[in-house]
């Protein structure tokens, strides 16, 4: 009895143990059968996808991923045919996922890692590096466009006083310059003759100036004996207008003068020759309060005595206090602006005078750009039309070539692979890919501008190089003395009188910067071409001149382009321009970006119900199987514990993904 019950003992306590044992093995095996399961799903990912982008992402859709999950595991949890006593066979009874990171979570980070896998197999540290030298140079530029906006926001501040002056000149003398001749108003603020008809009494000491002056003069306050009352109220009414406009500019001049003068400038001996005309300016309210007076006593009926009042009264009106500097208006003064001949070259669009063929562009366009960063509520990117910052230099003479360029201080390699891999894996204006159909072909030039189509994406990225290429311009050609007198000798001759030096000078820094933008447009055309564009320019390295300004067209900026040399490949071409704002292209912005492309050209090549954003990157699986006991089964053991164990579960949890 004794060895029986030591016995029945001794088994119950095998059979425990050998039970415990297994269970284990069997939670271990359930783990091992869960994660090959999951990865054997992970194998099914799109090859589509991956044969045209290499990314491996598994589409959602069709048979749900439990099933699947589970037709995988069961070949290994259930027991063998024939073997009735397979200690590791189970029954799964729940296969759940728990989470799913698909390719745009979390700022599509699932798809930079697969770039970042994909690419870092390919790239170097140095190519980094490398891109970074070429780079260096063209972003020192925007020094350069700092120091230029500089420039002519001092110089428009001082060139307002002179266009207030024009304004004055205007309406005093009835003196304007334009398109080399010399234009007088019927009606001015000088226009009556209160004594002799002289130069002198008018203050004008310029020959070419009294010649259109001098027929519009009025004699009448002269001979009031043969006055037409009604012809000279008329002419008096239209003056007196004039001067209340000339005494509020005149007003106006005084407090800009003021503030501006608070400083020394380079301009002294035209300060002090504003200052001295300003205070000239008191004048007109006497002469505002002659015409008044006149318009009162023509207006009522006719007195007697009423020669004599006017005479009298006449007698104060001033012509010859306000003297105006006339200086250099004979030589070549309202010649054509060059501004304005920007203007109307730019009126063709930048395609059109760039590129060789503009009618062979792409007129691809897409419905939605920047689905993807709508659907995720990205806020990274901005679309900024860099074209407006050429026409309001263009139209309003305003300057922005700051901001087109920003910091590359955070650049590192994990920018450079998302990079490089839109270079390697999609299509840019100049370099095409075959076979697989694309939506938009300037797919490089649409992840860097977000345009919904082909033209405005090429446009938007033609104009922000233009931007750069301006300030790159202006130092060649500012280095340049014959370029620079040039300009300054075309200055004068646009504004009419070298007496206004700051106004002078404004315009000289215009047409260089027209200069600039003229050069610029052949520097793209060069670059369209495939040839070497220097990053930095000397001045012997500047393809226009002056002349070749005007009468511009697409056909001589793209002949002229092709006196650049092909490029080698150490040049600095489109394709590094475009790298380089992509790498100015917020982060997220570029990803979802990609995927809008991806997802286009995916339907477009007949995969109608693929949808990018459900794709699985990774997913947490929890999986429950219930494992029959064995030991515990045993009459003996189930007596000593008291109960029937008819089976035991376990529970695990799996995470995985692409690396």
């Amino acid at each position: 009895m004794f060895l029986s019950l030591s016995g029945i003992l001794i088994l119950a306590l095998l059979g425990t143990l050998v039970e415990t044992a297994r269970y284990t093995a069997c939670a271990g095996h359930t783990a091992r059968t869960v994660r090959t399961a999951v990865e054997s799903l992970l194998t099914e990912y799109s090859r589509p996808l991956y044969e045209n982008y290499g990314l491996f992402f598994l589409e959602s859709g069709g048979t749900p991923y439990e099933k699947v999950i589970a037709d995988y595991a069961a070949d290994t949890m259930e027991a063998a045919d024939g073997q009735s006593m397979d200690f590791l066979a189970g029954g799964i009874s729940q296969i759940r996922v728990k989470e799913k990171t698909c390719l745009g979570d979390n700022g599509a980070a699932p798809l930079q890692k697969e770039i970042n896998q994909y690419m870092l197999r390919r790239l170097t540290k140095k190519q980094l590096e490398t891109w970074q030298d070429k780079s260096s140079d063209l972003i020192r530029s925007q020094d350069t466009a700092e120091e230029i906006e500089e420039t002519v926001e001092r110089q428009q501040e001082a060139a307002e006083l002179d266009v207030q002056m024009l304004k004055l000149m205007k309406w005093i003398d009835g003196i304007t310059v334009s398109e080399g001749r010399i234009h007088c108003e019927p009606e001015f603020i000088k226009m009556f003759a209160a004594g002799d008809i002289t130069s002198q009494n008018f203050a004008i000491g310029t020959e070419a100036v009294w010649k259109k002056m001098k027929p519009y003069i009025d004699d009448t306050p002269v001979h009031f004996s043969k006055l037409d009352r009604q012809r000279f109220r008329r002419r008096v009414e239209k003056v007196l207008r004039l001067t209340e406009q000339a005494v509020r500019e005149a007003v106006s001049l005084k407090t800009g003068f003021r503030k501006y003068g608070r400083e020394k400038t380079e301009f002294a001996d035209h300060d002090r020759k504003m200052e001295t005309l300003i205070r000239q300016m008191s004048v007109l309210e006497t002469n505002r309060e002659i015409l008044s007076e006149t318009c009162r006593i023509l207006q009522a009926e006719r007195q007697e005595g009423e020669e004599e009042r006017l005479q009298q009264l006449w007698q104060d009106y001033d012509t010859e206090t306000i003297a105006f500097d006339y200086t250099g208006v004979e030589e070549k003064g309202g010649a054509p602006d060059p501004v304005d001949a920007m203007s109307g070259v730019w009126g063709n669009g930048i395609l059109n005078l760039t590129c060789r063929d503009p009618d062979k562009l792409s007129g691809a366009e897409v419905a939605e750009p920047d689905n993807f960063a709508r659907l995720y509520e990205n806020r990274d990117g901005k679309n900024e039309d860099y074209g407006k910052r050429v026409t309001a230099l263009a139209g309003e003479k305003e300057v922005s070539l700051t901001g087109v360029l920003g910091e590359l201080g955070g650049y590192g390699m994990d920018e450079f692979c998302l990079d490089s891999y839109i270079q390697d894996r999609f299509s840019n204006y100049i370099q095409e890919t075959s076979g697989w159909k694309k939506t938009l072909k300037y797919q490089w030039e649409y992840i860097a501008a977000g345009r919904g189509s082909d033209r405005e994406n090429l446009q938007t990225v033609l104009n922000r190089i233009l931007l750069i290429r301006m300030p790159v311009n202006f130092a060649a050609i500012y280095k340049d003395p014959a370029r620079k007198a040039e300009a300054y000798a075309a200055a004068a001759a646009v504004v009419g009188f070298t007496g206004l030096e700051p106004l002078i000078r404004l315009t000289q820094t215009l047409i260089l910067l027209v200069w600039s933008f003229v050069e610029g447009l052949v520097d793209i055309a060069g670059l369209l071409q495939a040839r070497h564009v220097p990053v930095i320019k000397t001045p012997s390295q500047i393809l226009t001149g002056f002349s070749e300004i005007f009468g511009l067209s697409g056909k001589v900026v793209t002949k002229r382009a092709e006196k650049f040399r092909p490029a080698g490949k150490k040049s600095f071409g489109y394709g590094e321009y475009l790298l380089l704002f992509l790498a100015l292209t917020g982060h997220s912005t570029r990803l979802y970006r990609i995927m809008d492309l991806i997802q286009w050209d995916m339907k477009r090549n007949g995969y109608k119900d693929f949808q990018l954003a459900s794709c699985v990157y990774s997913l947490t699986v929890s999986a429950g199987v219930t494992f029959p006991a064995r030991f515990f089964r045993l009459p003996a053991i189930r007596s000593m514990l008291g109960r029937d164990i008819r089976d035991y579960s376990y529970t695990c949890e799996i995470t995985k993904g692409y690396l």
